[in-house]
């Protein structure tokens, strides 16, 4: 089987068992709960719950250290059937009765296995054909929608799918940090390197572990199954939150596959990484608060005491705002902001006391909820880990912005910076801007303050946001964003339409907040979010201002509540737009290829190998992406480390240099071009050669061994060896797989006389460096 075709199965797996066990089975169990709602809300409740669920049910589990197989599938089904049967009314006993009933009269010959299975397959049968009869009957219903639906998910497979065929590494650095915490989770050590947000860990580490598929696996292809629910969430939160039907399908379409984003608005969804992953939560969150507001004020109009419905969407918003915080702390930020969007948009209400109180208990449970397991491992002793207290120190504006394409903050060395003079520079210090070493001018007045803020919130939109903007780019954007205003006032005017008004008026303040959060750094103002993060938050969250000014000015033409349908078919012309716009090539986003971290050709090795050898009976010496990857299959030898140690040993003419790998078979990956890890250099894309041989090892530790030119001198001197080392042994050394770019060999030895891998290969020898 190809790499490709065994990719494409691998995520159609994922994506099943992501969809089983975050919304079909929620969807099961509370199908008696959940039956009277729309489908697009029923599919958010069900999303929610799922994850929560399987979020807190891992993290109670790693914390009383006894999170296996076993223990999950328990904690899943026996609390979901108990569940189930309560809300359906079915007695246990009584059913266990019957049951014992049956089985006595089969087994004394009053009732046939015949007559049973008839029975049972008749029972299943009616019910499979009414399942049947049910799905065809809503898809009649709303074929439209359900083909728009695919268009939806065709679109994504097409621009986000095609990185899975065309690439098989990982695409972010910061991947082997994540993997190895979800793998330090199987040893129930769920902070292994410190307290920091496990909600994503968590979901990855309970699918790992319950349906037994290897962790690197997830982190290679999960990336399009969480783009996929990204898409679907953003289309069902427009979907309920506007009147008209289509404007959200149009919406979401020219978000995935406009080309009016700057690239760096979607280009960290080809990886696998927390944030991304806690985008899905944010939409949902801000419509059970827009319900609550409605409903609640529905409640006290009709004089209800019970406020259960309000209540449900009160802990559906925790659940949902509780997974932010609880999967990475710069979604948590959006979502609070979003809050305040909300709080301005509907303070004809939210200042009152009947809702003001339960949404600010609501909001401090909801953070509780997420604060809890990081606030017991923290308190029995378990550090915070690094990027955590440099996320703290953020917030309290104690730290500059964070590098835009990583998740992870690595302390730099103590360097000191001199001038051509010898005068130490102070580089703690921000530079003074040319503003400020003029000489002092006149202040502003007023105006000109606005519209200076004016011109540096549009810069930045411009540069980090829009792609290649036109200079009348940003003007479209902030006009939709300003159009908002005006149509939440004309709505707010009239009192059946209060709450839809306010909504529109959260959006509009929330992407206003937004704006300057994003331009926050030409702003002069504390830097809480670095504008290649924010940016990512601000495309998403655009397709939502396109669809609710298209919906508000459908409702304006349309307004009386008759003219529901006239509506609706009025919302199509939003598709054919779409659908124009994006058929002209030049709107329309080309599939690409991202960087990747790992050749195709490790990947291929590493999946042939677990494939073919029994585990713990192979080892593989490469650098270091595929430590992580093989920890629970097999064992893993670092090149630098492997090189190193071969140098060291022959530094001693006396010394008998031994190093010994104690496994039937050893795999030595070699990148004959390699990689530009995380950087480039002058002469990248050079082949290995002897002049790289030459060279001394790099004397550097972490990643930096790996990185720039130190990678091409690490990939020569392991070529060079490899060829000394086949030379001597040919028969043990075979070529396991090469191609223009790389090589991996494999080396078989006896287990009972190993091979001494530590030879002079002419490069490692003192005698030749002089």
């Amino acid at each position: 089987m190809s790499m490709k075709i065994l990719t494409i199965l691998q995520f159609a797996q994922i994506m099943c068992l992501y969809l089983l066990m975050t919304v079909f089975l929620p969807a099961f169990v509370l199908h008696v709960k959940v039956k009277s709602r729309r489908l697009a809300e029923r599919f958010l409740v069900c999303f929610l719950i799922g994850n929560f669920y399987l979020m807190n049910l891992v993290f109670l589990l790693q914390l009383l250290h006894i999170s296996n197989r076993w223990t999950l599938v328990a904690g899943t089904i026996l609390p979901g059937a108990y569940i189930w049967l309560r809300l359906n009314h079915i007695k246990l006993l009584p059913k266990c009765k019957t049951a014992w009933q049956g089985i006595r009269r089969i087994s004394s010959g009053y009732l046939g296995i015949k007559t049973v299975l008839c029975r049972g397959f008749g029972f299943s049968g009616e019910r499979v054909k009414n399942g049947f009869q049910s799905i065809a009957r809503g898809f009649l219903k709303r074929w439209l929608e359900w083909l728009l639906l695919l268009a939806i998910v065709v679109i994504i497979g097409y621009f986000y799918g095609h990185q899975l065929v065309a690439a098989y590494g990982y695409t972010a650095s910061d991947t082997p940090v994540h993997l190895y915490w979800i793998n330090g989770m199987d040893q129930n050590n769920i902070f292994i390197d410190g307290v920091y947000p496990f909600g994503y860990h968590c979901i990855i580490y309970y699918l790992h572990c319950v349906f037994d598929i290897d962790t690197y696996i997830f982190m290679r292809v999960f990336s399009l199954v969480q783009n996929t629910m990204i898409h679907l969430v953003l289309l069902a939160f427009i979907r309920l939150c506007c009147k008209s039907k289509y404007v959200g399908y149009a919406a979401v379409a020219i978000y995935a596959l406009g080309n009016f984003f700057h690239g760096g608005t979607y280009s960290r969804l080809f990886a696998v990484l927390p944030q991304e992953y806690g985008m899905l939560f944010i939409l949902p969150a801000m419509y059970f608060a827009f319900r609550y507001f409605a409903v609640r004020r529905r409640e006290l109009q009709k004089g209800k005491k019970k406020k259960k419905e309000s209540l449900n969407c009160l802990a559906l918003f925790a659940i949902s705002f509780s997974m932010t915080l609880a999967v990475h702390f710069y979604d948590t930020m959006i979502a609070g902001l979003f809050c305040v969007g909300i709080a301005l948009g509907y303070i004809f209400l939210f200042v009152r006391k009947q809702y003001f109180i339960n949404v600010v208990v609501t909001c401090f449970i909801s953070v509780m909820i997420a604060v809890l397991p990081m606030g017991i491992a923290f308190a029995t002793g378990t550090p915070l880990q690094g990027s955590l207290g440099w996320g703290m120190s953020v917030i309290n504006g104690e730290s500059a912005a964070e590098d835009a394409n990583s998740d992870l903050q690595e302390s730099a060395p103590n360097v000191t910076y001199y001038d051509e003079s010898g005068n130490v520079i102070d580089r703690t210090k921000e530079e003074e801007s040319p503003v400020e070493k003029q000489p002092q001018q006149q202040e502003k007045s007023g105006k000109e303050k606005v519209v200076d803020a004016w011109n540096k919130i549009c810069g930045s939109v411009n540069i980090n946001v829009l792609n290649q903007p036109k200079p009348w780019y940003h003007l479209v954007v902030f006009s939709l964003i300003g159009c908002l205003f005006p149509l939440g006032i004309f709505f707010f005017c009239f009192k059946k339409k209060r709450c839809y008004g306010a909504m529109l008026l959260s959006v509009a303040f929330f992407m206003t907040l937004l704006s300057v959060l994003q331009g926050a750094r030409e702003l002069g103002l504390p830097e809480l979010m670095d504008a290649g993060r924010c940016r990512v938050y601000f495309a998403y969250m655009l397709p939502v201002v396109v669809a609710f000014v298209a919906d508000g000015i459908l409702n304006v033409l349309f307004f009386p509540r008759n003219w529901y349908k006239v509506r609706n078919v009025a919302s199509i012309a939003c598709v054919l737009f779409a659908v124009v716009l994006l058929s002209q090539e030049d709107y329309r986003k080309k599939p690409e290829t991202v960087t990747t971290l790992v050749t195709d050709e490790a990947m291929t090795c590493l999946t042939n190998i677990m494939a073919e050898e029994k585990d713990f009976t192979w080892t593989i010496c490469s650098a270091n992406d595929e430590r992580q990857m093989l920890i629970n299959r097999g064992y893993h030898y670092e090149l630098i480390s492997f090189l190193r140690e071969m140098e060291f040993n022959h530094m001693d003419e006396d010394a008998k240099p031994f190093i010994k790998i104690p496994t039937e078979t050893v795999y030595f990956f070699v990148e004959k071009v390699p990689l530009d890890y995380t950087i480039m250099y002058e002469n990248s894309g050079q082949s290995i050669s002897e002049e790289g041989a030459f060279r001394d090892l790099p004397n550097v530790g972490g990643i930096a061994m790996y990185e720039g030119e130190a990678r091409w001198i690490v990939m020569s001197r392991i070529y060079y060896w490899a060829q000394e080392f086949k030379r001597l042994y040919p028969n043990e050394v075979t070529t396991y797989l090469e191609t223009d770019n790389f090589v991996c060999y494999k080396v078989t030895q006896n287990t009972y006389r190993l091979f001494n891998f530590a030879i002079d290969y002419d490069y490692n020898s003192r005698k030749v460096k002089e």
